[in-house]
């Protein structure tokens, strides 16, 4: 009986420490899960008539938590620069030179979402036809709470109003391992130098391997039956955990 109430133990610690404290979404509230590759429409609007132009582009972050929380961004401009407002009721720019901004974004309230407000101003100066011409911008977000630094959820998000992308809303391209009939299956929405690590619930590491393509397997014939955790490292990105149960 007491073997079984520390594996029961173990068990529900494990769940307790990957569960997510915040998640991102869409405007829509589609969930946009950790290392996940998105494409958004995006819309310009007149925010002054024959002006300036604003691309806007919005991004939700949620606190999944009974209890209100401190949320932290940090994001990298791929191309062009937009700026985070909604922090502290302030914004906060992204140039060539200075391609990071980390800022607090203040208490996010128990169950709720918050909108990041990601967008980029154009002028009638440099873009005599804002409101028609063709923007595409895009960026690495993550996001993070005071309680739980080390935990963090990222994605790299395109926002675009490129007709020829076909976007009706929103596209996500997002990780998925799962284990089915004595096989992992890792999928991922690119190639590249990736390593996953996979323990069991008393943290022993059983695999340690690279994964070099969109798709690899991990057979996991002779595993005893229960619940494992992984991780995926990726240079410059943060870890993906999650666990899966071998049948």
């Amino acid at each position: 009986m007491r073997k079984i109430f520390t594996l029961l133990a173990a068990t529900m610690c494990s769940i307790t420490f990957f569960a997510q404290d915040i998640q991102l979404e869409t405007k829509d509230g589609q969930v946009i899960e950790n290392g996940s590759v998105v494409t958004i429409k995006g819309e310009m609007v007149d925010i002054a008539p024959g002006f300036l132009g604003q691309f806007d582009s919005h991004l939700y972050v949620r606190n999944l938590t009974d209890s209100n929380q401190g949320v932290y961004a940090q994001m990298k401009a791929i191309k062009e620069y937009p700026q985070i407002c909604g922090f502290a009721n302030l914004c906060y720019p992204t140039t060539a030179d200075e391609p990071m901004v980390t800022t607090g974004m203040g208490l996010v309230t128990a169950n709720s979402t918050h909108d990041m407000q990601i967008h980029t101003q154009y002028s009638s100066i440099l873009y005599p036809n804002y409101m028609t011409d063709v923007f595409t911008c895009t960026i690495e977000i993550t996001v993070w709470t005071d309680k739980k630094p080390e935990e963090k959820v990222s994605a790299t998000v395109t926002f675009t109003n490129d007709p020829a992308l076909s976007i009706e809303n929103t596209e996500v391209v997002a990780p998925v391992i799962y284990a089915k009939d004595n096989v992992l299956y890792c999928n991922f929405a690119d190639a590249a130098n990736r390593q996953l690590q996979v323990f069991d619930v008393a943290g022993k590491l059983w695999k340690n391997v690279r994964l070099n393509s969109e798709s690899e397997t991990l057979p996991l014939e002779g595993r005893a039956k229960g619940l494992y955790i992984y991780r995926v490292m990726e240079a410059g990105k943060p870890a993906i955990s999650g666990k899966f149960l071998v049948k």
